[in-house]
């Protein structure tokens, strides 16, 4: 039960003189009421990013409440459309304050120029992630939000990409040779998973110098599916990430190693063009930081990967499973064929290698995360940046159990005990492939499509260096 309402106190807001009540409920969410005559704003927690003392005025002491809000009250509008309001109040109650009050910027965006003047504060704005929206957060919210409290323009470098390759790019020229000089570097990143992915594998592309920084990412997640945002909190208010990057802590990123046979090749521009891939000891490699999968999870994220179907959202990607699950033909969805050996610690802490019997699989990922989609759960035992690795396999079952078993992931699991689930903690797996046709041997390493060449193979493994912080 929830408490009762606190009294009114009196205060000042927007220079008017307005009643002041913060309602704790049980769960923990919180309303902070403003009443005046013929008027009303409730302000929710989980719009709040922060609350700034002023202290020019020692006699009423106001503080600034900082807060993302819709941009529109359409509930037709897309949730990633805000605006940025900062709101003076005086009076605040002392449970509120002591929830919400920011003591000025946090250390990890305070970050000194280089003597040349060149700024070490990036801000990453991905114009074509997700829906597009990334650089209309940033000229409405963060910039807004960053100048609340001293951050100017002056003070970090703006990188709008140009390309899917650009993020590539500035960990490669910029990100990477600063951190190998010991520097201190923080990254705003609006993008979805795969700006991570970018900057993860750029920079475990070449060494690492004893002096090496590693870098600080707070993320504003701008993709469909934004799992790593998920599944480490910070999608858990309406601020889209700023809250816990204004008062978050800086935690390492665990991430996974690919290897792939050296016929292997990226599939790109909607998979009608092939690139090939980074070498490593005779084998393609792609790090990661969420999840590889083969089966249905590849195909249904390489088949959607398309301009079309990226106007829908994260739903783009129920509607591609759907289309490989129901074909149009009336024919049953395809079973994937290939040989799978998980490589697990046993009770005695030996490492081992268990190969799977069936060699037939509808569905598998090996993930680092909990949840693929805000209310796709399909790691249920997995912990916020817990660095183990768990995979989920479904073998040859039928369409109508996939799409159950799935159904059961998306009201927050259950899936994961059921007799047609095979969901356990692995040190890594690989795959051998069985497939004659390329569009069952295609791969998926966060978003990015590998195809694997006929008679090839794939091995995951827990990756033994985390090369980048995130703030959560």
């Amino acid at each position: 039960m929830d408490a009762p309402p606190v009294p009114l106190s009196q205060g000042i807001a927007r220079g008017s003189d307005v009643g002041v009540r913060f309602d704790l409920k049980k769960d923990g969410d919180g309303t902070l009421a403003l009443k005046w005559d013929g008027g009303e704003d409730q302000i929710h927690d989980s719009q709040v990013v922060g609350v700034l003392q002023e202290t020019r005025n020692k006699e009423v002491q106001p503080q600034w409440i900082l807060r993302v809000v819709p941009s529109h009250s359409s509930p037709e509008v897309i949730k990633s459309m805000f605006a940025f309001e900062s709101l003076r109040v005086s009076n605040l109650p002392r449970n509120y304050l002591e929830r919400h009050m920011l003591p000025g910027a946090p250390e990890h965006l305070l970050v000194p120029p280089n003597a040349d003047g060149s700024r070490n504060l990036h801000v990453i704005v991905s114009i074509r992630s997700g829906t597009g929206q990334a650089q209309q957060y940033f000229d409405d919210v963060l910039s807004k939000a960053l100048a609340a409290i001293g951050l100017d323009r002056d003070t970090y470098h703006v990188h709008p990409t140009k390309s899917d390759k650009s993020i590539m790019e500035i960990a490669e020229k910029i990100i990477l040779p600063r951190a190998n000089q010991g520097i201190r570097q923080t990254i705003v990143l609006l993008s979805g998973d795969g700006g991570i992915v970018d900057i993860v594998n750029t920079l475990l592309s070449a060494s690492q110098s004893d002096e090496y920084s590693k870098p600080i990412l707070g993320l504003i997640p701008m993709g469909t599916g934004n799992a790593l945002a998920n599944s480490s909190g910070l999608n858990r208010d309406a601020t889209s990430g700023l809250s816990k990057i204004f008062r978050g802590t800086p935690r390492s990123i665990p991430s996974f190693t690919t290897r792939f046979s050296l016929g292997s090749v990226f599939l790109t521009d909607e998979g009608r063009k092939t690139e090939s891939m980074p070498l490593q000891s005779g084998c393609g490699i792609v790090h990661g930081v969420v999840v590889c999968s083969w089966a249905l999870h590849a195909s249904l994220v390489s088949d959607s990967d398309t301009t079309e179907y990226r106007k829908f959202g994260a739903q783009r990607f129920q509607m591609a499973a759907k289309e490989l699950m129901t074909p149009a033909d009336g024919s049953a969805p395809h079973v994937y064929n290939g040989k799978i050996t998980l490589y697990k610690t046993d009770e005695r802490g030996q490492e081992i290698a268990e190969e799977i019997p069936d060699t037939k699989t509808s569905y598998i990922v090996a993930t680092l995360v909990s949840n693929f989609e805000e209310r796709l759960t399909i790691s249920p035992a997995s912990k916020p940046l817990d660095g183990q690795l768990r995979v989920l396999r479904f073998g040859d079952i039928s369409g109508a159990d996939v799409l159950r078993l799935m159904g059961m992931a998306m009201r927050g699991g259950g899936h994961e005990r059921d007799v047609m689930a095979q969901y356990v903690p692995i040190n890594g797996l690989k795959i051998q492939f069985d497939e004659s046709d390329s569009r069952w041997r295609r791969v998926c390493v966060d978003g990015k499509i590998v195809q694997v060449e006929e008679g090839g193979w794939m091995e995951v493994r827990r990756g033994n260096k985390d090369i980048v912080n995130l703030v959560v």
